[in-house]
């Protein structure tokens, strides 16, 4: 049996994520662990996985909810400070990787006696530092994401004559977006002083950790070519599309993960049941702005109010004050969080901003969604969701109660979509059941094995 570790980011969604994977793992007797920073740790060992601390020096229990509060509370010349606080901070880091006088990553990798290493890519600059010392460790690696924005470029698409046309406009569509996506990225964070340090991590590469220039390509947001585990049919990518390196798994969804508790009792069965998220994590109120985000609810509070045959449940986060909203009908609840999976079961209607997990859970039930992409992968996921007809989208910067209330009754009026939701559906549940991720790592650890 395997040691297998799993690097994730601090972030909920992304621990998610991975969940079902690793209880499979370790019910097949492997012994799975959790490598990360310490506000991870909690999450994790409410599963039961060993925990291995890293980088406490950096980054010290409670480090990325005040990174937060900051980006949120703070503006102007104080903002500007905070920030360019945090990049000196990461700077002295990823000086002491380079230099070798930190080697608390290598330390704990080796602790662990790891056979496989699954990192985890939501922060990239970090997942690529932590892969270049996997490398000089000699751990077995593969990236692990469920976001499309981190896996490799389309660089084939398999030509088909019926559709040549759009295949190159998808082409041309995508390398515009890739582009421009991270020539704003890397101005916002140079704006605000988070650098990611390019030149350090391309000696790390290169010099420090010894890697062949052929398994490296700095084009990329992973410059280390490893093979990246996609926890995300197939299906849901546009079509003829080709990227190496990359395994289509199953959407790996876990319905036994702890959720947030909730008043079911406040559930009328007989009104149709519409849930309305734009996630958790501050990024979407850092690009909106906690105002722009609470009047982006009241629109869609006073749509649904305008039809009393549905239930509205809003799950506003921790950073909106549920007592804030001006006007709260009868047939709405607000929380700061929700138990998604199972009020996803019940919803005959999402309106949500386009985070891939999100997305994936609305088609594993078969929800009809309203997308509202914010930042990050949300338009590439939107562009799917309108590509796959599986809902509509609508711009969060150009939107009101009238507008959203035309958005669900283009959804009400679409015969075809339940069809087609629950072909969807049922195409995501097959995958689940075939396990594909599961199979793979097993097999490199086969692989592995044999050399």
């Amino acid at each position: 049996m395997a040691n297998i570790v799993f690097y994730v980011s601090f972030l909920q969604n992304d621990f998610n994520s991975t969940i079902k994977l690793a209880k499979t793992l370790k019910s097949l007797g492997h012994k799975v662990f959790y490598l990360g920073m310490l506000d991870s740790e909690e999450k994790v060992f409410k599963y039961g996985f060993p925990f291995l601390p890293i980088l406490e020096k950096w980054f010290p229990k409670g480090f990325y909810q005040q990174e937060d509060y900051n980006r949120l509370n703070f503006s102007g010349l104080r903002l500007s400070l905070e920030c360019r606080k945090y990049r000196k901070l990461r700077s002295s880091l990823i000086y002491s990787l380079y230099k070798g006088e930190n080697r608390e990553i290598h330390n704990a990798i080796k602790k662990a006696d790891t056979d496989l290493l699954l990192i985890g890519t939501s922060c990239s600059s970090e997942a690529s530092i932590i892969a270049f010392i996997a490398y000089d460790c000699q751990i077995s690696t593969i990236y692990l994401t469920d976001m499309f924005t981190e896996l490799p470029p389309i660089n084939k698409i398999l030509q088909d004559k019926k559709n040549t046309l759009n295949v190159q406009l998808l082409k041309r569509f995508y390398n515009k977006f890739k582009a421009a996506s991270e020539a704003l990225k890397r101005s916002l964070l140079w704006l605000v002083g988070k650098s990611l340090d390019e030149d350090i991590i391309r000696n790390f590469a290169t010099i420090k950790s010894k890697i062949p220039l052929e398994l490296l390509d700095f084009s990329n947001n992973l410059p280390l070519k490893l093979p990246h585990l996609f926890l995300c049919p197939e299906e849901l990518d546009f079509p003829n599309s080709y990227r190496e390196g990359c395994y289509y798994a199953e959407a790996s969804i876990d319905l036994q993960r702890e959720e947030p508790s909730f008043d079911w009792s406040k559930l009328n069965n007989n009104r149709v049941l519409i849930y309305c998220s734009l996630g958790t994590t501050g990024e979407t109120f850092e690009t909106l702005g906690i105002k722009k985000v609470k009047q982006f609810f009241q629109d869609v509070i006073d749509a649904v109010s305008l039809k009393k045959e549905y239930q509205l449940i809003v799950s506003a986060s921790d950073h909106i004050n549920v007592e804030d909203f001006h006007y709260v009908p009868e047939n709405t609840i607000i929380v700061n969080r929700a138990p998604q999976l199972a009020l996803l079961e019940k919803a005959s209607l999402a309106i949500i901003h386009g985070g891939v997990r999100t997305i994936k859970e609305c088609i594993f039930f078969g929800v009809p969604m309203i997308v509202f992409p914010v930042s990050s992968d949300q338009p590439e996921n939107a562009e799917r969701v309108e590509y796959h007809k599986l809902g509509v989208v609508g711009n969060i910067e150009n939107t009101s109660a009238n507008l959203i209330m035309d958005s669900i009754e283009r959804i009400e009026n679409d015969f075809f979509l339940k069809q087609r939701l629950e072909a969807w559906k049922n195409k995501f549940r097959e995958i689940e059941h075939s396990e594909k991720a599961t199979k793979f790592i097993l097999n490199i650890l086969e692989q592995n094995k044999c050399v």
